[in-house]
């Protein structure tokens, strides 16, 4: 693991630990079942919900398979520190509009149903990586 994706998962735990307290991304992911997949590298760090509630936040190494309720993004941590940074430094709202590099798995319909806390839990990470 080189030291970019070790930082930066160590990064998106600690940011995962405490997002629970967070009231706009409670709000985001009320009533869902299901999981949150930041694949970086050959690493994972999966954020699991019960019923709205974060009951967990816990880095996987290796390939995870994503069932209904449960989807992901995967990108090497270059591309990562370019979504969360943003390429001047500012702060890039397209960060979840993707690219060819940063690319969305699983479930389609969850992804759509908690986007905004996606949108929320990258605002919070992009408030500890500048």
């Amino acid at each position: 693991m080189t030291s970019d994706t070790s930082v930066l998962i160590r990064t998106v735990v600690r940011v995962g630990a405490t997002c629970g307290e967070d009231e706009a991304f409670r709000q985001a992911t009320k009533f869902w079942t299901g999981a949150l997949r930041l694949g970086i590298d050959a690493h994972s760090v999966s954020f699991n919900f019960d019923s709205g509630d974060l009951i967990s936040v816990i880095e996987v190494e290796g390939s995870v398979e994503e069932s209904a309720g449960q989807f992901g993004f995967d990108a090497p941590s270059a591309v990562w520190k370019k979504v969360l940074v943003g390429v001047d430094g500012s702060n890039n709202s397209e960060a979840v509009g993707f690219g060819e590099e940063l690319v969305r798995t699983g479930d389609r319909d969850a992804y759509w149903r908690y986007y905004p806390a996606v949108r929320r839990l990258f605002e919070l990470l992009k408030e500890q990586v500048r």
